[in-house]
This record gives structure tokens, sequence and C-alpha cells, in this order.
């Protein structure tokens, strides 16, 4: 029996429960987190503010026109939107997909968990059949023209529930594939966002791409489809091999866009600039100019990287190095060359990723009396250098070593 955030004898008759809540339901596939849509056919925002109220919940309205409000619990969410039309199979006729224009009644189904009855769905498109052949249809060509950000959403739902778009649907995807240019970045970067991180979606994204869906977004002529298609697979076999890479791939970017997504758009595009018009973060921003600025220079170092290139690499791409390594990997090279770099970043205080600071600047100014300037920076990195070569490893052997400097420039 499915645990409600709040009662539903605290809304009013008729109240629907209606889109990935039923579906999902249909499918037994319900997560932890809650994702609830009602329809009611009059004062969706007054009751939605009467919840929130009774169950000290957040609430805030989402589009005051159209009377939608939601509801945030600990464990979820709850949007409330006003019917549209003058009946329930109106508001369901303008759905996106028919498996998404299900509903029960909240009521009834209060009572049908309580006594382990069938519960009646409405379902005047034949949405269930649809979930049954894991089908993806349209309810009309209309409803996604409405809103083209559908467009993506099918496929992204097609890699969510391992489901086929039916053909006619899928030719007016196509169709009005020019359309979805005229949605907000930010909505499509999230879809895209949400296609990326789904377990297996890279056929579902390749298939976005071959469909020319993305074109206003992700030109062809930029992407390098061989290397995106292996990189799912390189992911997997990472963290088989180093699990604790998770927390690479996991660490949040932007908001709830992690890792694994920028590392799968730098894998799939050639050049950062193809992306500018996507509105991506800083941070990702800075990540995917870092990753295939770098990835080249990798590749170069594979063969043969002595102590002090290694290290130089690692200080300018510590934080998205597995990123580069990823990449590689997914480029076809071995994983015999790329190894022994990514033990090396995942090692604490490796002697050439992570170099143990021998002195710091306050020594140089104390015990050599070297005033404040540039210089101290310099000497800091010549040291670093040095010890990562194997000449020096002590505070002695650093400070040895800067007066050396100091007098060979001295007397140059």
């Amino acid at each position: 029996m499915t645990q409600f955030p709040f009662d539903f004898n605290d809304l009013p008759t008729p109240t629907y429960l209606v889109g990935g809540w039923v579906r999902d339901r249909l499918l037994n596939r319900q997560g932890k987190y809650l994702d609830l849509d009602f329809v009611l056919p009059e004062k969706a925002i007054e009751t939605a503010q009467a919840i929130a109220r009774k169950y000290q919940a957040g609430f805030v309205v989402l589009d005051a026109e159209r009377h939608i409000a939601r509801v945030v619990f600990k464990d979820g969410t709850a949007d409330f939107a006003q019917q549209m039309g003058n009946s329930l199979v109106a508001d369901l006729g303008r759905r996106d997909f028919c498996m998404n224009a299900i509903a029960l009644e909240c009521h009834q189904l209060i009572e049908v968990e309580a006594n382990s009855q069938e519960i009646c769905y409405i379902d005047p498109f034949d949405g269930i059949g649809d979930l049954k052949a894991k089908r993806i249809r349209m309810v009309a060509p209309e409803n996604l023209a409405e809103d083209p950000l559908r467009i993506l959403r099918g496929y992204r739902q097609a890699a969510q529930l391992g489901f086929e778009i039916e053909d006619w649907t899928k030719q007016v995807l196509m169709k009005l594939a020019p359309k979805l240019k005229s949605v907000a970045a930010e909505r499509v970067l999230t879809e895209l966002g949400y296609l990326l991180s789904i377990p297996n979606g890279r056929q579902r994204m390749l298939d976005a791409v071959r469909d020319r869906i993305l074109e206003d977004w992700l030109p062809s002529r930029y992407l390098n489809l061989a290397r995106f298609s292996e990189t799912e697979k390189v992911i997997s076999n990472l963290l088989t091999r180093f699990p604790s890479l998770e927390l690479f791939f996991s660490k949040s970017l932007a908001g709830d866009r992690h890792a694994l997504v920028i590392v799968k758009l730098a894998a799939l595009t050639k050049a950062a600039n193809a992306l500018e018009f996507l509105c991506l973060s800083r941070a990702e921003q800075r990540w995917l100019v870092g990753i295939l600025r770098y990835l080249s220079q990798f590749i170069t170092l594979l063969d043969s990287a002595s102590p002090k290139e290694q290290y130089k690499f690692f200080q300018s791409t510590l934080e998205f190095f597995p990123a580069i390594a990823t990449l590689a990997l997914a480029s076809n090279y071995q994983w015999e060359q790329i190894t022994p770099w990514i033990e090396r970043w995942l090692t604490p205080h490796d002697p050439i990723a992570y170099p143990m600071a021998l002195i710091t600047g306050d020594d140089l100014r104390q015990e050599l009396g070297i005033p404040p300037s540039p210089k101290i920076g310099e000497f800091l990195e010549k040291v670093k250098i040095a010890q990562v070569e194997g000449k020096i490893n002590s505070k002695q052997d650093a400070l040895d070593f800067v007066k050396i400097l100091m007098d060979t420039q001295s007397n140059a």
C-alpha cells in the first residue's frame, strides 16, 4: 500500500491523480520519492494551499493563470492543477502521450487499497494498452506542438521505461523537431540531463541525434557519435574496477545535474563552443572546456610522460581528470596505459598527483629572507618539480635547493 504524505480524505470530491504516478503504479515501478499530479474541476490553488497549511509543507504557485500550485513535502511533491476543458477526458486529451493520459479518482483509491479491490482507471486513449505493449504513442500532434519540449521528452521516457516510440508518433516528433528551438535553453538542458542520467540511455540519445530531433541544439557536424557510443560502457567498466569513482560521477555541478551529464556531453561533442547555446552553469562550462582542451594533451602523454609532465598535467586537471580518462578510453586508448593515471588520481598524497608541500612561502621569507614577491611562487613551483622528480625529499633539501637557485640567479 502506497504511503502518501497527506490524507486523501482532505481532498474535495472529485480529485483525480493523473500522469506519471498513475503510469508508474501500473508498471509497478514507483520509487521512494513521490511525484504526484492532481487535477481538480475547481479551486486547485486553494486546495493546495489548505493541504500545505495543514501539513506544514512548502507551497508555491507555479502558474496563476492556469491555476497550478505545488506542495512540497519531505519525500515528494504534489502538483494541483485546475482541469482544462469541460471534463476530465478533455483535460486528459491535452496531454502528451497516451500512457500519461490515465487517471484515477483519489477517494476511490482509498477504498480500493483499504479493501484490496480492483481499481477502475479512467483511460480514454488506451494508455494501459500502450503500457502492456511497451509503446509510446501520442495523444495528438497538436499537443506536442503546443509544448515542443514534449518532443525530446518522448525519447527520454523511451529510455526511462525501455519502451519503443510508435512509428507514426516518431514521424510526428521528427516533423515537429524544428519547433524545439523555440524552447528555453534551460528547459532543453534539464531534459537532456535527465536523458543522459538514465542508465542505458545511450541508444535513445543516439536515436534523438540521428532523427535530427536535436539538430538546432546539437548540430550533427559538431558531434562525435563514435566516442559517445562507447562512453556508457566505459563508465560502467570504470565503476566496476574503481567503485570509489561513483563519488566523482555523482558530484553535483548545477542543482540536480551531476558530473555524469557533463562527461557524456563532452564525449558527444567535438568542441565546447558547440554547446554554447545550452546555457550551462559556470562550473559545467569550466569542466566541459577543460575536458576537451586537455584530452589531446593527455593522449600525447600516454606513450611516455616524465614525472614532471605528469605532475603539471594533474595540477591543471585534478578537478575533472577522470572525465578525461573516460573520453580517452572511449576513444579506444588502452586500459593498461590509462589505469596507472587513474590510480594516482585516486591515491591521497600520491607523490606526483598530490605531492606534499616540503616548504611554504613563510619558510622562504623567514629562513631565507626572501621578500614577498612573485619570486616566492616561482621558487615553490620549482621545489615541487624537483620533489616529484625525486631530487629532494625533505624541508632542508628544499631550502638548500632554493639557496642554489638564488645563487644561480644572482650570478647570472
